[in-house]
């Protein structure tokens, strides 16, 4: 599939979840942890192919994120198609977007597709990250309002599927599943989101080793220290702290090397520096620009933000910031 129709990235939490599901070992990893059985057996998952597209709102940008990847199952085409939520709040309409996603993705295979060839089967399934358990039912049926007594008549009108669910506020840390880089990738969405992270890095620092002893996972580590350093304020100064007890050189460098060049662009501490400065003009305009990047507002050019004063700043940084957190309750 063409990637015409793709999106660009909207923040921390889409980039993450693009950068490391986007590896489709990781994907392969997720899927056949996370489907039924019987599917996980009759795919070919030799074939599983990441389709450059994207089918969510723009309106939604902000807190959702969407993968499709194809694979063969039994010599027939199949999608698996991975829609990450990462608003704090249950969307009870969520059987009706993945079915206009899943129109989307029918509509834009039809133009490639040769004339009887049959469009392949969808198998939707949502990552929830939110802060509050999903409550939704998983089937589209259950989304519709029923007259009484006339279920059965009018149930064979109506479209009818149910979507999997991976729901990170449902599962204990300690017992998300999957491989290393997997379960990594996991527990650090719903550390970030429980405000956790600290104990995430306690818990999963000594194994973060791991991944830079192959070249082919380094991409991994990064990302998954940027996601961590860029989504709490607090996190310079616990990665110092880990990196003072950490032995591997290659490790203890990485780490510092990833931290360093954000405090740089004034996304994490540079806030917090300015602060113990005076907030300093130069120390307020990456912090203002990434909570702007996190909340998908147009961000305000460095032109702009330096011609206001610093009272006018600080306000601004005040009500951004505050924005923020009634999001991630």
């Amino acid at each position: 599939m063409p990637d015409d129709t793709a999106q660009p990235i909207h923040g921390p939490h889409d980039k993450f979840f693009k950068e490391t599901f986007g590896r489709p070992e990781v994907a392969r990893e997720f899927f056949q942890t996370y489907l039924a059985p019987r599917l996980v057996e009759a795919i070919d998952w030799q074939t599983l192919k990441l389709e450059p597209t994207s089918f969510v709102d723009e309106r939604l940008a902000g807190t959702s994120s969407d993968l499709l990847y194809s694979v063969l199952l039994r010599r027939e085409p199949v999608l698996l198609y991975c829609l990450f939520e990462h608003q704090s709040t249950v969307d009870r309409d969520m059987p009706f977007r993945l079915l206009v996603y899943m129109v989307r993705i029918w509509e834009h295979w039809q133009k490639q597709a040769q004339p009887g060839e049959k469009p392949p089967c969808i198998v939707p399934i949502v990552l929830h990250q939110g802060g509050e358990p999903w409550t939704v039912s998983t089937r589209f049926f259950d989304w519709l309002a029923m007259p009484t007594g006339l279920q059965s008549e009018l149930t064979r009108f109506q479209p009818d599927f149910e979507h999997a669910l991976v729901d990170l506020s449902r599962m204990p840390l300690e017992q998300i599943g999957g491989e290393l880089v997997l379960r990594l990738g996991l527990t650090l969405m719903k550390a970030a989101r429980e405000d956790r992270l600290e104990a995430w890095l306690e818990r999963f620092g000594p194994t973060l080793g791991e991944l830079l002893s192959r070249p082919d996972r380094v991409g991994i580590f990064r990302a998954l220290m940027r996601y961590a350093l860029h989504v709490d304020a607090k996190m310079p100064s616990t990665v110092e702290e880990f990196v003072a007890r950490v032995q591997d050189q290659t490790v203890k460098s990485d780490v510092m090397s990833i931290a360093e060049q954000l405090i740089e662009r004034g996304e994490r501490q540079g806030e917090q520096r300015g602060e113990q400065r005076g907030l300093a003009k130069g120390a307020l305009l990456g912090r203002i620009q990434m909570c702007q990047e996190m909340l998908s507002l147009p961000l305000s050019s460095e032109v702009e933000l330096r011609a206001k004063d610093l009272p006018e700043l600080q306000a601004l940084l005040r009500e951004l910031e505050a924005r923020l957190r009634q999001r991630m309750k």
